[in-house]
């Protein structure tokens, strides 16, 4: 997939991972997620991230290749469990936990168009998925519409902002917010 179609998707998913309280709302989760979602083509410097740092660029490229090691689903899992076991689940819910998803978004969404080696390093062979469509071309237009609209119909019909749980931010300005303007003074 092209960049843009990686940011799309990448800031898609974390919307809807938002609307579905999985991620806590905020701008520099959007940011991290959109970030994530370009930085497994760190491995070639024709990308978004690559093109701006090619030093670093061409030598992941030289050593792992294009797809390799940068695009594991399994060294995404690593990296999540690690985030969790050090800084607890929390950190998942934030900016970090918004990175790992829009890389995983990213590896999600090349496998139609070449795969990846999405079980490296225990694996080099290249996983693809069904339908096989070139980057670039109408095959990826004709597969990210759907995925955009999927993905936007389940943004839309998440629990929102104030339906299912309730953070104690949340809590906390709500209260305050009653109390104070039920409050008069005689004048």
């Amino acid at each position: 997939m092209t960049g843009r179609s990686h940011l799309l998707i990448g800031g898609f998913t974390v919307l809807c991972a938002m609307r579905w309280h999985f991620l806590t709302p905020e701008p520099f989760s959007v940011v991290a997620a959109l970030f994530g979602s370009v930085l497994p083509d760190i491995d070639t410097e024709r990308s978004i991230v690559g093109a701006r740092c090619k030093p670093l660029s061409r030598l992941i490229a030289r050593t792992f290749g294009h797809r390799g090691m940068t695009h594991s689903g399994v060294l995404l899992l690593v990296v999540a469990f690690v985030v969790a076991e050090m800084m607890g689940e929390a950190a998942l819910r934030g900016p970090i936990g918004a990175l790992l998803l829009g890389a995983a978004t990213h590896i999600a969404a090349d496998l139609p168009t070449g795969g990846c080696q999405f079980l490296a390093p225990l694996s080099r062979s290249r996983l693809s998925f069904w339908p096989y469509v070139r980057t670039g071309g109408m095959g990826e237009m004709v597969l990210l519409l759907p995925v955009l609209l999927l993905l936007g119909w389940a943004g839309v019909s998440g629990p929102g902002p104030h339906r299912g749980r309730v953070t104690a931010a949340m809590h906390h300005q709500r209260l305050h917010g009653h109390v104070l303007k039920d409050i008069s003074l005689p004048s």
